[in-house]
């Protein structure tokens, strides 16, 4: 295990003092520790009765994990509230410069809330880590255009209060502009002031309104969390809108497990005959040598499948097949008419089959 020198500095705000009146015991504490390239630093312990309005220098020896890129801190005491400036850290390279890490803060620690920071390195204004990367993905088949979506993740040591992904706050942010649209997948990032560490994650509760009274599908959601890069998928497989259940909850899904989830979504551009019952079949072969062969009658979308200018989305279950692709489909179009004289034309304008898991689409 390789250490790495450094020269440690701390910036507490003065209106930290005028607050604490003199009440701070040997036992309060900073704990901060680092992230870095090659994983985490083991964590300082910083007595608050140390600190002054001056600059805090001291020097440690870290766990050498590389560049560093995001400063843990809490407070360990009873009933203090103590407002960091920021945190440096120095170290000298090999060719003889130096580097300097800065951790910009600016913000009150309370012990009451077990609050904790994560905080990004950047110069200039504080830029708080999110815990959590959020992946919402929009089934091709949604029509709605302003759909607003709450969430509330729930583990086994806590849980959030619900929050609203449209905010588009200091707090929880998204690049995208137009959120939740047909075939979308969009990227929240929740900052460690709008949710806690919940432990294991298990459930998620997710709540939508459609604002245009369009139906919204939602595919599926991805939850990444970004200090134990721990993954957890959620397969939503759910309409949301008038008349339509708002509110779920849905478990966590196994990923280790042997079972594939696809989603095979077929768009009839016209058909000869509405009488009978419309059956497509379909074999899937795999690069592995492995195939697969399904029946397709009963829509998720419609109640008669196949008809003119509809999708029709049907959700598989294949086993044994890993993250293996798909090297071809067939696919056979039967109408099941009472009088069998009559032939049938079916045009299809597409089909997509998707793959829940590993994220791979085929047209």
């Amino acid at each position: 295990m390789l250490l790495q020198s450094y020269r440690f500095r701390l910036k507490t705000a003065p209106e930290t003092f005028i607050q604490q009146n003199n009440n701070i015991s040997n036992s309060n504490t900073l704990l901060i520790y680092f992230k870095g390239e090659q994983g985490l630093t083991q964590t300082l312990f910083i007595p608050l009765n140390k600190l002054n309005e001056d600059i805090y220098e001291n020097k440690f020896e870290l766990v050498d994990v590389g560049n560093l890129s995001l400063a843990h801190v809490k407070l360990d005491g009873n009933n203090i509230r103590w407002k960091l400036n920021w945190i440096e850290l120095e170290r000298d390279n090999v060719d003889g410069e130096k580097f300097i890490f800065n951790f910009p803060i600016n913000r009150w620690l309370d012990s009451n809330r077990n609050q904790k920071l994560d905080i990004f390195i950047k110069e200039g204004p504080a830029q708080f880590a999110p815990i959590y990367t959020i992946i919402i993905r929009t089934g091709t088949i949604s029509s709605c255009l302003q759909a607003n979506i709450r969430l509330a993740l729930i583990g086994d040591g806590a849980s959030t209060i619900p929050f609203d992904l449209n905010s588009n706050s200091n707090l929880i942010q998204c690049t995208t502009k137009n959120l939740f649209q047909s075939g979308s997948k969009d990227l929240f990032y929740l900052s460690s002031f709008e949710s806690v560490d919940i432990g294991q994650l298990f459930h998620l509760q997710i709540q939508c309104d459609s604002h245009d009274n369009l139906p919204y599908y939602c595919e599926s959601i991805e939850i990444i969390n970004n200090l134990t890069d721990e993954k957890y998928f959620f397969l939503v497989n759910h309409w949301f809108g008038p008349n339509l259940e708002q509110k779920i909850s849905v478990p966590v899904i196994d990923r280790n497990k042997e079972s594939n989830i696809f989603t095979i979504s077929i768009k009839t551009t016209d058909i000869s005959n509405l009488n009978g019952q419309n059956i497509i079949y379909i074999h899937i072969n795999f690069t592995n040598g492995k195939s697969y062969e399904e029946a397709l009658s009963s829509s998720e979308t419609h109640q008669i499948p196949f008809q003119k200018n509809n999708i029709d989305f049907f959700l598989v279950v294949i086993d044994n097949i890993g993250d293996n692709e798909i090297s071809n489909v067939k696919i056979c179009f039967v109408n099941k008419s009472i009088e069998n004289t009559t032939q049938v034309q079916w045009n299809c304008s597409w089909i997509e089959i998707r793959d829940i898991f590993y994220q791979r689409n085929y047209w």
